[in-house]
């Protein structure tokens, strides 16, 4: 009997993907197409359609050398900046166990944080709009770099703000070192172990861990651009970077973690997914496009999403979720360069959605 159901399961699977059979093979020319002019050594696309994987594929490799072929499933790549939407749910669980109110300066939870001309909330923070600067003075982020968390005080005293907060939006990765901080403080623990947790763990995401410069987990290599041709990425220092980046996954566990989010009481309540996800608003009533660890807005056809891209050294990435679609896309590349995914993830989405429609 229970080989009967794993039949229908897999026959369900199969259905699904049919469905869809026109716009994968208009998702895989436009990626090959993508790669091809962008010179990338290896990218992974991982797409669901109401909570079920319907295509997964890998283009290319993930070692040019040994020309190992990129694995949905199995090989990792960094995600950069997509952390953020990691560190955002981490402490949207904290506040649905009353330890972090997003609207409360941060300066109530870091009580020796130096006192800056103005006051801002931890919303402010996560939705870039505090007027923190994008790094620390003395930050790097190759493996020269000596700046840690010992020095945060210190450097975060010496570097002014921008602009007043909610004057203009304004990214920074030095505003969610000081989130993982309020994090570590009201959670008990390192800002790793409480990613892990309190989020990682409800989804069994074990494809989602911590980089480092000699992390082993690591089956993927990451390439920049020289003279025309694809080299080694220089060394990735991790150091203090954990809350805004320096993390690895497989597109199909961020494809989980997606779906964790968008169907409510698997990871958080549904209201707390909607007060991160609304986008912000600058002191003149502007929506910024970013709530809280989200982007938040419409793509090229007018269809919302939200989710988070990223890309430093060596990667490339961007996640989507349409939520009235039940769709989620991940692509994630080994190199970084002269483009973005923006114009590939608004092809592949109309594509989808067009069907679904």
């Amino acid at each position: 009997m229970k080989y009967y159901f794993f039949f229908l399961i897999i026959l369900s699977l199969n259905l699904t993907a049919q469905n869809f059979e026109n716009s994968i093979k208009k998702t895989e020319k436009l990626v090959e197409k993508f790669q091809d002019k962008n010179k990338i050594p290896g990218i992974a696309v991982s797409i669901s359609y109401k909570d079920k994987l319907i295509y997964s594929k890998g283009f290319g490799v993930s070692n040019l050398e040994t020309k190992e072929p990129i694995d949905p499933s199995k090989t990792k790549f960094r995600i950069a900046s997509m952390t953020k939407s990691l560190t955002a749910l981490t402490i949207g669980k904290l506040m649905e166990m009353d330890s972090i109110d997003i609207n409360k300066s941060v300066y109530s939870y870091l009580k020796k944080l130096p006192k800056k001309k103005y006051d801002f909330t931890v919303k402010d923070v996560g939705g870039h709009l505090a007027g923190i600067i994008r790094v620390p003075s003395g930050e790097r982020y190759d493996c020269k770099n000596t700046y840690s968390q010992a020095d945060f005080y210190n450097s975060f005293e010496n570097d002014d703000l921008l602009f007043e907060p909610k004057k203009q939006l304004s990214y920074s990765n030095y505003g969610y070192k000081l989130l993982g901080l309020i994090i570590e403080q009201q959670c008990g623990d390192n800002i790793t172990n409480c990613h892990r947790k309190l989020i990682l763990n409800k989804l069994n995401l074990d494809n989602i861990t911590p980089d480092s410069k000699n992390n082993e987990s690591l089956n993927n290599n990451f390439y920049i651009e020289e003279k025309g041709q694809n080299v080694l990425a220089p060394c990735l220092d991790c150091t203090f970077k954990h809350a805004q980046g320096c993390y690895i996954s497989t597109s199909e566990d961020i494809i989980k973690l997606a779906n964790g989010i968008i169907y409510k009481d698997r990871l958080l309540k549904e209201e707390t997914i909607k007060e991160l996800i609304k986008t912000q608003e600058t002191l003149d009533g502007k929506k910024t496009g970013y709530g809280f660890g989200f982007s938040s807005r419409r793509d090229f056809y007018g269809n919302y999403y939200f989710g988070h891209n990223g890309g430093y050294q060596g990667t490339t990435t961007e996640y989507r979720i349409y939520p009235k679609e039940s769709l989620v896309i991940t692509v994630l590349t080994n190199k970084s360069g002269d483009f973005r995914l923006d114009d590939l993830l608004n092809e592949i989405g109309f594509q989808f959605i067009e069907q679904i429609k």
